[in-house]
C-alpha cells in the first residue's frame, strides 16, 4: 500500500512538472498601441461597410504556410481579438491618415442611411504568411459613391519579413505593414474619384449608377 502511494505521488509530481514546462500562450494584435493623428474635419466621409476574410485565417491561432500544401497552425501564438474585428478598424485608421480625414469609420452593413461620400467593401482573397519569405495580401474592393456610381478593383501587396529571433512577432509586424500598404493604395483611388480625375492605375473599373 505504501509503495502504491509513493507511485501515485511520483506520477502526480511528474504531471505537474510536465504542465509547468509547456509553452505559454502569446497573444498578438495588428495594432501597435499608438494613437494616430486626428485627421481634418473636412476630409472625405468614408464608411467601411464590410470586410470578408478567408476562413483559413479567420481563427484565433496564427497560421503560416511552411511549404507547398502544408500549413502550420500555432496554438501558442494567437490573436488577442478576431481579425474580422481588427482589420476593419485598422483600415479605417490608416485610411483616415492617408486621406487626412477624421471621418473614416467602420459600420454595420445594414446601416444603409449613413451619410457618407464613399462606402467601401473588401473581400480579402488571400492573406498568407511565409516565415522564410514574406506576407502576401490580395484584396478585391468595391467603392460606392454618394451618387450611386461604383468603382472596383483588386490590389495585391507583398511585404517581406525582416530577420528576427521571434519569427511570429516579425510576421505580425509585416502583416501590419501589408494592410498599411493596402490602405494607402485605396486612399489614392478614392482621392482620384473625389477630385473627378478617375483611375489611371489599371486596377480600378467604373460602373455607372443604376
Amino acid at each position: 500500500m505504501k509503495r502504491l502511494g509513493q507511485l501515485l505521488c511520483a506520477l502526480l509530481v511528474a504531471g505537474l512538472v510536465g504542465c509547468s514546462g509547456s509553452a505559454p500562450i502569446r497573444y498578438f494584435s495588428l495594432e501597435d498601441g499608438e494613437s494616430p493623428a486626428l485627421g481634418s474635419a473636412d476630409g472625405p466621409r468614408v464608411a467601411i461597410v464590410q470586410v470578408n476574410l478567408p476562413e483559413l485565417v479567420d481563427r484565433d491561432a496564427l497560421v503560416v504556410r511552411t511549404s507547398g500544401h502544408r500549413l502550420q497552425i500555432s496554438d501558442q501564438d494567437r490573436w488577442g481579438e478576431p481579425l474580422r474585428r481588427q482589420i476593419p478598424r485598422l483600415l479605417a485608421r490608416d485610411l483616415g491618415v492617408a486621406l487626412n480625414s477624421g471621418r473614416v469609420v467602420t459600420q454595420p452593413i445594414d446601416a444603409r442611411n449613413f451619410d457618407v461620400d464613399f462606402k467601401l467593401t473588401l473581400d480579402i482573397q488571400r492573406l498568407e504568411v511565409m516565415l522564410d519569405r514574406g506576407v502576401e495580401l490580395d484584396a478585391l474592393w468595391r467603392v460606392e459613391q454618394r451618387d450611386g456610381q461604383v468603382f472596383f478593383g483588386r490590389t495585391r501587396v507583398w511585404q517581406s519579413i525582416g530577420s528576427s529571433a521571434d519569427s511570429y512577432a516579425a510576421a505580425v509586424a509585416s502583416q501590419r505593414l501589408a494592410f498599411l500598404g493596402l490602405a494607402r493604395k485605396l486612399a489614392k483611388e478614392i482621392t482620384k474619384e473625389d477630385s473627378g480625375g478617375g483611375s489611371d492605375s489599371g486596377e480600378a473599373h467604373r460602373v455607372p449608377p443604376v
